[in-house]
């Protein structure tokens, strides 16, 4: 009974919370709409903004259930604190008091509330996916820790990233499967739209922020496009890539090869929207809770051990 409440509490909290606490949904409006075009007899036209910047599994449910702004919020904050208990469950977190103090925790942060307030489910919701296929990846399922990976892209292309996380497999040749497996759920989602002939996702073009790091190199207002979007995923996969390889051995790896993707793509991107961040704070939490399954007056002892083993 204990470790069904664990669950059931905090995602049945999240979900009584974010219809009350929600904020205004940020760009979910652009999205509704979006959604309704994929959803009707125009579908291949859901792409043809090229503001239009996530997703056709977002757009789908902002199409459907979008449609209503409590029930999307509902739905979301359930979601969020269902995934970062599964997250810690697959990075070894066993103990119910330590999971369901977890989803306390990602309820009263605003976690659950953040992908409704901001429009954008994906930076709450890719990094704990990731590290749900991190889990499968060193246990040698490297095919479903692909397709979570691809699924992800679903929600926002930069879930690809993910693809740092495929070297926690056991052999080479199963993370070259799950890089298979990321590719073909990917392509499967898009492909049909890019087919279509009104795909316009690549013609957007950002502009720097004078707050974002980025605006140290480049001018303010700078148009940033997907070329450059391509160099910084690049990097910031590089940077996944070289932490799975230091941290390897570590049961720690699970969420700091998550957290150390989306903090190199934040360091380069040009935006300096606040809530790009919950992308860091749920792998964060997750790695608190693993630290406390593992006794908290020794946490800082193992975790430096592990990482230098």
């Amino acid at each position: 009974m204990k470790r069904v409440l664990a669950w059931t509490i905090p995602v049945a909290a999240a979900a009584a919370v974010a219809p009350v606490a929600r904020g205004n949904g940020g760009d979910a409006w652009l999205f509704v709409g979006a959604g309704r075009t994929l959803l009707s007899p125009h579908w291949s036209r859901a792409f043809a903004d090229p503001g239009i910047q996530v997703g056709p599994l977002q757009l789908a449910l902002f199409g459907s259930v979008g449609r209503s702004p409590a029930a999307l919020a509902v739905v979301l904050g359930a979601a969020a604190a269902l995934l970062v208990l599964a997250a810690a469950r697959a990075a070894g977190v066993e103990r119910p008091g330590i999971l369901a103090g977890l989803g306390a925790a990602a309820v009263l942060t605003g976690l659950t509330r953040a992908g409704f307030d901001a429009g954008h489910p994906a930076d709450t919701l890719v990094p704990l996916l990731w590290i749900v296929a991190a889990a499968e990846a060193r246990r040698g399922r490297a095919l479903r820790a692909g397709a979570l990976v691809g699924l992800g892209a679903g929600l926002e292309t930069w879930s690809l990233l993910g693809i740092a996380v495929l070297a926690l497999a056991p052999r080479r040749r199963d993370a070259v499967a799950g890089v298979a497996a990321v590719v073909a759920v990917a392509s499967a989602l898009f492909l049909p739209f890019v087919a279509a002939g009104h795909f316009e996702m690549g013609a957007y073009r950002w502009a720097v922020s004078s707050q974002s790091l980025l605006s140290l190199v480049l001018a303010p207002g700078t148009p940033y496009g997907w070329p450059l979007r391509l160099v910084q995923g690049a990097v910031a996969l590089a940077v996944g890539l070289g932490v799975a390889r230091a941290a390897r051995g570590s049961r720690h790896a699970l969420w700091l090869v998550p957290a150390a993707v989306v903090l190199a793509r934040l360091a380069l991107d040009p935006l300096d929207s606040g809530y790009y961040f919950v992308g860091v704070e749920g792998p964060a939490l997750v790695g608190l809770a693993l630290v406390a399954a593992r006794g908290l007056p020794f946490a800082g002892r193992r975790l430096a051990r592990e990482m230098v083993t």
